[in-house]
């Protein structure tokens, strides 16, 4: 029985190697041209044929193998040069644990001005700067020549072609002029408004850093910003471990234009985190936050974006959720629905009513924000930072 099964795999085999023959053959004679006559062409193949048909499995692997090897290769090279990486789009830092305890006080406050200024999580440049210069204790040269608080190459700090910059690690030069350094493209910055953009100075470095994220694209992608940092993605997993081990909470980097329901109604009567389970009793952690309101009360998008979903979701009854871009929103409970699937709404955008469907003690929203696959504390997102 097993020896009949293989009889179909043996031909395959066998055809696969004859044609693997024929091109070979064929890749192999093509740039000869008229000085290989017909008949010559012709015995030679048939020659190649009765070999392939005597030694299927051999022929296979010496055409195979070097195919193999060639994918291997330009698989290994595209890795490198166009890393697979998990799109996380961009994101402020929240609340700090108490592993941000290691991040010097005073430049606490430099990391959380460059979030408000470019959109870029305090954390993560936080975590840059742990990882590059030890929060300014080893500020270089690197072996690659980098300078400075958060380590760059003194040509993306004072442009390309700057005739003042050299990535030299025994001798580096840069720029500090910021009106040169804008002339020819960099990226280095006067934060402090002391007429000096210093790579050394943290103000002037950090800030430079955010710019730099910015421009490479951290508000769609924050792992292929950090890949262009360094193009490593070991330094990008690094980097994110560290930001997240300062701040476990991945906020959207933008506030919410207007509130879920009418201001008058907008009372959170349970909030983000563990709670009792209305239900079963226990603890619970509850991923979103409920505002009580009367039933019909009209249900707003916080904020412009497209509507993803509308329909039953479970113990969430009726929902809708919206994806803003950088968040999404989901809107749980509902009464009513007032918008479809695939429709563009608008900050203040009715999207239904304040209903008791699904898993419901009584009318009211649930209110849930959605950051890179992570539910956060919709508070957040409602109040805007400080």
């Amino acid at each position: 029985m097993l020896q009949s099964e293989n009889v179909p795999l043996k031909q395959a085999a066998g055809k696969t190697a004859s044609l693997l023959a024929q091109a070979a053959f064929t890749a192999a004679t093509g740039g000869v041209g008229a000085a290989v006559s017909e008949a010559a062409k012709q015995l030679a193949l048939e020659k190649a044929l009765e070999f392939a048909s005597k030694h299927k499995d051999l022929v296979a692997a010496l055409i195979l193998l070097p195919l193999i090897f060639v994918f291997l290769l330009v698989f290994s090279v595209s890795a490198v040069f166009s890393p697979v990486l998990t799109p996380e789009k961009g994101f402020v830092g929240g609340t700090p644990t108490p592993y941000a305890a290691e991040v010097p006080p005073g430049l606490m406050q430099v990391f959380l001005a460059a979030q408000r200024e470019f959109g870029v999580a305090w954390n993560v440049l936080a975590a840059i700067a742990c990882i590059e210069s030890s929060f300014g204790k080893n500020m270089g040269p690197s072996s690659a020549g980098a300078v400075g608080f958060m380590q760059f190459m003194p040509t993306t700090w004072s442009g390309a072609k700057n005739p003042l910059a050299r990535d030299d690690p025994k001798s580096p030069s840069w720029d500090t002029s910021p009106n040169r350094i804008a002339e020819y493209g960099g990226y280095g910055t006067d934060a402090d408004g002391d007429g000096t953009a210093d790579p050394f100075n943290p103000w002037d470095a950090v800030f430079a850093a955010a710019r730099l994220l910015k421009a490479n694209g951290y508000d769609s992608d924050v792992r292929r910003a950090l890949w262009h940092y360094n193009h490593s993605e070991a330094y990008v997993n690094a980097v994110m471990a560290k930001a997240f081990s300062y701040s476990a909470e991945m906020l959207p980097n933008s506030v919410a234009k207007a509130l879920p329901v009418p201001k008058e109604y907008f009372v959170i009567s349970s909030g983000y985190g563990y709670r009792e389970d209305p239900f079963r009793g226990g603890v619970e952690f509850h991923e979103g936050a409920d505002i009580a309101a009367p039933e019909g009360t009209p249900v707003f998008s916080v904020d412009a974006g497209r509507v993803e979903f509308v329909g039953w979701d479970g113990g969430y009854g009726l929902c809708v959720v919206v994806d803003h871009g950088g968040y999404k929103t989901k809107y749980a409970h509902l009464h009513e629905k007032s918008v479809f699937v695939g429709e563009t709404v608008t900050a203040g955008h009715p999207v239904g009513s304040v209903g008791s469907s699904g898993r419901s003690t009584g009318p009211h929203l649930h209110f849930g924000v959605y950051v890179n696959g992570r539910w956060v504390d919709p508070e957040a997102v409602l109040v805007p930072a400080d």
